[in-house]
């Protein structure tokens, strides 16, 4: 039951992400037992923060840092 919860918050997650995600990536989320315990908001913030660690990222490979 826990997992189906964790999984309906991820894809509430996308859905309000999908204007900031890049439409030329396939993304795979692997949760991990704590975020059964974690609340939606919480959630919420380590995906942003892991959008924005990619892009910084995505732009040191292509010379943008």
């Amino acid at each position: 039951m826990k997992r189906n919860a964790v999984r309906r918050r991820f894809k509430e997650i996308f859905r309000s992400s999908s204007a900031r995600l890049p439409g030329d990536l396939d993304f795979v989320v692997s949760a991990r037992p704590a975020a059964a315990e974690a609340s939606f908001s919480e959630l919420n913030e380590e995906f942003v923060n892991a959008l924005r660690r990619l892009s910084k990222s995505s732009a040191g490979e292509l010379g943008g840092e």
